[in-house]
Formats: structure tokens, C-alpha cells, sequence
């Protein structure tokens, strides 16, 4: 690949998609499909669940612990915190003291 034209790297890629849409989609392939959709819904409401938790648990007054993840905009996606430029995610709420 790295011998051909630009030009030629585009006929080959193009030629490529073409083949593999080409293929018939069948009940098995279907169903494959289904299984997959169904377990990244699942696995959304999980989280969904998860960050109402978290919220509720913050609103009640519960300390927050920082994460060791942080979310990188260029790659669209979680990475590992850098610790010298690491921020909190979530604000620290302090802990409400029982005065009585």
C-alpha cells in the first residue's frame, strides 16, 4: 500500500467498500445485529442508572472522590488522568457537619 499512488490507494479502498457491501445480509447476520444493539442499550441504561445514582448521592451530601479517568475532546473518549494537570470532574460538594 505504501508503494501505490494516492489515486490508487482511493480505487482500492473504494473497491473494497464496494465488496464488502455487497455481501447479502442474512437471518443470522440479522440476528447478530439484534444481539449486539440490545447488549449497548443495556449497557446505556447501566450507565444512565449509574450517573443518576451518582447525582442523587452528590445532592445528598456525599463527599466526591476525584477519578483517576478524564474525558480527552480530541479523541472523543475516556483516558487515564494526567496527574499533574488532573481536575476534578465534578465539583467537591463539602460534607454537611451534624451540628446537634
Amino acid at each position: 500500500m505504501e508503494k501505490l499512488t494516492p489515486e490508487q490507494r482511493v480505487a482500492v479502498a473504494k473497491t473494497a467498500a464496494a465488496a464488502r457491501w455487497a455481501k447479502p445480509v442474512t437471518q443470522e447476520d440479522l440476528k447478530r445485529q439484534s444481539v449486539l444493539q440490545v447488549a449497548e442499550w443495556t449497557a446505556d441504561r447501566a450507565a444512565q442508572m449509574g450517573a443518576e445514582d451518582i447525582n442523587a448521592r452528590i445532592a445528598g451530601g456525599s463527599p466526591v472522590k476525584p477519578g483517576k479517568l478524564t474525558f480527552d475532546k480530541k479523541l472523543k473518549m475516556a483516558t487515564a488522568a494526567k496527574k499533574a494537570t488532573a481536575r476534578r470532574s465534578v465539583p467537591v460538594v463539602p460534607a454537611k457537619k451534624d451540628t446537634g
